[in-house]
């Protein structure tokens, strides 16, 4: 019997698409000996078949359950409530990635694998050695790139080169530890800013943060992107003026 259990959250927001891929990428998915894995589908206010396909996944699945949100409150409560059915389900480490299969399944052993070795944090990085981004338009990947320098001079956080992509391992009980000190809303972010704040709201309480490259395929990307770039512009400069009592666990942070 596996000793270890690792929750994989799939927020989902119109992902319909790229569910087929999905299912297709988790029947084939191996993780690290001694670990088993469920996923947790957020549907978070869909209007589209994503809630019906997750529905059928689910049940054909055995390793899945789904909670849905009655209407769309963005990335960072869909997280939130993974979060929650992730402690729920007692499981040791957490994954979060995107619904929209641009995240390669064969790097989830490897971010599970820094945590087990003793990471707080593991990000699936873009910009470290041996990460890139393929087939990306040029407007999301220069936003990228400028997002990636901001945040580095903003926030500097050591080992972390990747401040935006929601490709993350994180121990259970640093999840945990946070949620129970954080004022709520744990998150005011509701654009896709909020995995830059999730970040910066558990690196305080993280004793290690490690990175593991991959590369973004974009080309394969199924459903439309969700990006709204004047938003998250918007979002991310908010995050440097969020006053510290938003940010309980910043102990120090600008935010």
């Amino acid at each position: 019997m596996p000793d270890e259990l690792v929750a994989i959250i799939l927020p989902m927001y119109n992902e319909a698409e790229s569910i087929p891929a999905l299912q297709k990428m988790f029947d084939e998915i191996s993780m690290p000996p001694g670990c088993d894995f469920i996923l947790i589908i957020v549907n978070d206010g869909s209007s589209d078949d994503t809630l019906d396909l997750a529905t059928k996944w689910v049940l054909a699945s055995g390793r899945a359950i789904i909670v849905s949100h009655t209407e769309n409150r963005g990335l960072g409560e869909a997280v939130i409530t993974g979060f929650a059915e992730a402690l729920k389900a007692r499981s040791t480490c957490i994954v979060t990635m995107d619904a929209d299969a641009t995240h390669p399944g064969e790097i989830i052993a490897e971010l599970v694998e820094k945590i087990r070795a003793g990471a707080d944090i593991a990000i699936a990085s873009r910009f470290t050695k041996g990460g890139g981004q393929d087939g990306v338009p040029f407007l999301r990947s220069f936003l990228s790139i400028g997002a990636k320098l901001f945040y580095r001079i903003a926030f500097p956080l050591r080992g972390v080169t990747d401040y935006t992509v929601n490709f993350r391992a994180y121990r259970s009980s640093l999840v945990s530890e946070a949620l129970a000190a954080g004022k709520w809303p744990f998150l005011a972010s509701r654009t896709f800013s909020a995995t830059v704040e999730l970040l910066l709201k558990l690196a305080p309480l993280a004793g290690t943060i490690e990175e593991v490259p991959f590369t973004v395929k974009y080309g394969i990307k199924k459903s439309a992107s969700k990006l709204k770039i004047l938003a998250t512009v918007y979002g991310s400069l908010r995050l440097c003026f969020l006053p510290k009592t938003r940010c309980p666990l910043g102990r120090g942070l600008r935010i």
